[in-house]
C-alpha cells in the first residue's frame, strides 16, 4: 500500500475532489480540495492502488525508452536489478547500486550519462579478460577487443581478427556476456551464420539458447544511454 513517501501532495483551492495522478517522471501526485486532508488524500489513493501502480510502472518505462534515468529507477547489472540510490557523502551527492559507487554532480540530474561512462568502464576494463581467457580455452586468436555503443548488435568479428562488444552487456547476466564473447570469437573459425557456426558455438556453449532468449525478452530495458 502507498504511503507518504510514495506520493507528492499538492493543494488546489479549485480542486472540489481528491484526484491521483502519475506525472511524466512517474510520481503519484494527490490533489487535494480545500479543506481536504493528506490521510484522506491516501486512503483514496489506496483505492485505486492497483492503477496508479501501473501507471506509474508505464511512466518510468517510457521515460527509459528516452534514456533518462534518475534516483529511484532501476537498472540490470550483471543480471540483476538494482535500485539507483543517491546520498550524500560529506556532502557531496554519491550514486550507489549493487555494489557499486560513485560521485556525481548533483543529486537530481539525469543520471544515465554518467552511469554509461562508469558501467562503460567496467566493460572496457573486464571483456578483454574473459575475451583472451575463452579464446585460450577454445584455442582460437583473436586480434583485439573493442567495446563500443553498438544500437543494434551486442557484437561483431571483423575479418581482420577485432571482437566488438557492446557496453550493455555489463547489465546482462556474467555467463550470458560470456555467451557474445563465445559466439564472436566463434566468428574467427567461421565468418557467417552456417550450420558450422552454430555447431562450434553449441560445442563451446551448449545452453546458448537460454542466453539469446535472455537478451531478447530484456533488451529493451537494457537500451537506455
Amino acid at each position: 500500500m502507498l504511503k507518504r513517501k510514495d506520493v507528492v501532495f499538492k493543494r488546489h483551492a479549485q480542486a472540489r475532489r481528491y484526484i491521483a495522478r502519475v506525472d511524466s517522471e512517474g510520481q503519484i501526485v494527490l490533489t487535494l480540495p480545500k479543506g481536504g486532508t493528506q490521510r484522506d488524500a491516501l486512503s483514496f489513493a489506496n483505492n485505486h492502488y492497483e492503477w496508479l501502480v501501473d501507471e506509474k510502472r508505464k511512466a518510468l518505462l517510457q521515460r527509459k525508452e528516452k534514456g533518462r534515468l534518475f534516483a529511484g529507477d532501476q537498472i540490470w547489472f550483471r543480471g540483476e536489478r538494482h535500485p539507483l540510490d543517491v546520498v550524500r557523502d560529506w556532502g557531496r551527492p554519491v550514486l550507489r547500486f549493487a555494489d557499486q559507487s560513485m560521485l556525481i554532480a548533483d543529486a537530481e540530474m539525469d543520471l544515465a550519462r554518467p552511469l554509461g561512462q562508469h558501467l562503460r568502464g567496467l566493460a572496457k576494463k573486464e571483456f578483454p579478460v574473459r575475451t583472451r581467457y575463452f579464446a585460450d580455452r577454445h584455442g582460437v586468436k583473436f586480434s583485439r577487443v573493442a567495446v563500443r555503443d553498438q544500437r543494434t548488435r551486442w557484437g561483431s568479428c571483423s575479418a581482420t581478427g577485432t571482437i566488438s562488444l557492446n557496453w550493455r552487456l555489463i547489465m546482462t547476466p556474467p555467463e550470458t556476456s560470456d555467451y557474445i564473447i563465445i559466439h564472436e570469437l566463434m566468428h574467427t573459425e567461421e565468418m557467417n551464420h552456417s550450420h558450422r557456426f552454430w555447431r562450434l558455438v553449441s560445442e563451446a556453449c551448449p545452453d546458448y539458447k537460454r542466453h539469446e532468449d535472455w537478451l531478447g525478452r530484456h533488451q529493451n530495458e537494457l537500451a537506455w544511454g
